[in-house]
């Protein structure tokens, strides 16, 4: 059994984000017969984005009835999985075995499988006169394009990222430093946090998909 201290538990995390919400919205929880009727409402691709993606912050009786409506609809057992592996706690040993389906995937950008795949933050700024837009951007591929995009970053940032009062000068630096710093992480033989952060967030569709190469790749190449 793993240490406590060495357990990552996705209800635990989900949960002190639903406390907190709650201190600003109503307890107005729907009944059970609500959300059946909502589920049953539910096409099946949104029923399966709830159920592999948003489990973990479901209460208990609705986690069951979902799993029961996903049962009555005859979709693939997997799905229950995905529910499953949501709700379990997660050591470094799991969360290995998930990362490394999506390490040695082709890379969702140059197509190459040479390397193994990681994660980096890309930030880059534009700025007008009084206007300065600040975007920060997670990416999944492999070293090479991932040092790519934030190089590409901050030369957009250092051309665009100045030209704005207050923030461009202020933004502008901090991109800079954001990109030089995830460089440094890029070409790491492990997962990185950032990739271990992202795996941890899409264990449900992980589960739910180990055996389907084309939806795995799916979730590199569209990141939501």
């Amino acid at each position: 059994m793993p240490h406590s201290n060495e357990v990552l538990s996705i209800r635990h995390l989900r949960k002190a984000q639903t406390d907190i919400s709650h201190l600003t919205k109503p307890d107005m929880e729907p009944s059970l017969d609500q959300l059946r009727k909502n589920y049953e409402r539910f096409d099946d691709n949104k029923l399966t984005r709830i159920a592999t993606e948003e489990a973990a912050g479901l209460r208990p009786e609705a986690v069951d009835l979902l799993k029961q409506v996903i049962k009555e609809r005859g979709l693939s057992g997997s799905i229950i999985k995905g529910i499953d592996a949501q709700l379990q706690e997660v050591d470094d040993r799991i969360l290995s075995e998930y990362a490394e389906l999506l390490r040695g995937l082709p890379c969702p950008l140059c197509k190459s499988t040479d390397e193994k795949l990681n994660a980096t933050m890309t930030g880059s700024v534009i700025s007008f006169i009084i206007m300065t837009n600040y975007q920060k951007e997670l990416k999944v591929a492999c070293p090479n394009c991932l040092d790519k995009a934030n190089d590409r970053a901050m030369i957009k940032s250092a051309l665009f990222g100045w030209w704005g009062f207050p923030w461009g000068i202020i933004r502008t630096p901090q991109a800079l430093l954001l990109n030089n710093k995830m460089k440094k992480q890029n070409r790491l033989s492990e997962p990185n946090d950032l990739f271990n952060a992202f795996v941890l967030g899409k264990i449900g569709r992980l589960e739910a998909n180990r055996n389907n190469p084309t939806e795995l790749q799916e979730i590199i190449e569209h990141i939501r």
